[in-house]
């Protein structure tokens, strides 16, 4: 890449209703980065696998950092995206966003009117999730803690390993 270092592919991923949204878009608005919800795209627009990973691709072309979040529920979709990503001269970075049971029920109950829909629909997420590998090393952070500490979090990571790769 000319000498210039790797741009950066921040794939967040994490229980629903555990802060992901918001700390990715949040990350992306703080970095200018473009940010892409293939969950949202997928619920709104029908997205496929397939589309969405075109999608992926056409935004490596800007050679900026990314944001993603959604389709990351398993260690093979993960690695599907890292691996295209990679391929297109990206640094992927896997972002565990971590949030207690409690807290996200009450989240859900927010969500939905009737508690046993947010109880149904979260027993229906929480089957298609798979928590990352040792592997897959991603960086964690609190769903619950302020987008600063967050934030602050993700720099150090994205910094160690940085200085550890050379």
């Amino acid at each position: 890449m000319n000498g210039k270092s790797k741009p950066y592919a921040i794939l967040v991923f994490g229980a629903p209703m555990s802060g992901k949204t918001t700390f990715a878009e949040q990350f992306s608005a703080r970095f200018n980065a473009p940010f892409l919800n293939l969950s949202e795209l997928h619920d709104e627009y029908k997205l496929t696998r397939k589309l969405a990973m075109v999608l992926i691709q056409q935004l490596t072309k800007c050679k900026q950092t990314l944001v993603l979040e959604g389709g990351l529920d398993t260690e093979k979709q993960r690695n599907e995206i890292k691996d295209l990503l990679a391929k297109a001269g990206y640094r992927p970075i896997l972002i565990w966003v971590q949030t207690d049971l409690n807290a996200i029920k009450h989240r859900m109950r927010h969500k939905y009117k009737k508690l046993e829909d947010a109880k149904s629909a979260l027993a229906e997420q929480y089957k298609k999730i798979e928590a990352p590998s040792e592997l897959e090393r991603p960086l964690v952070i609190s769903g619950k803690h302020t987008f600063q500490t967050q934030c602050k979090n993700v720099l150090t990571g994205l910094s160690d390993r940085k200085r550890n790769t050379k």
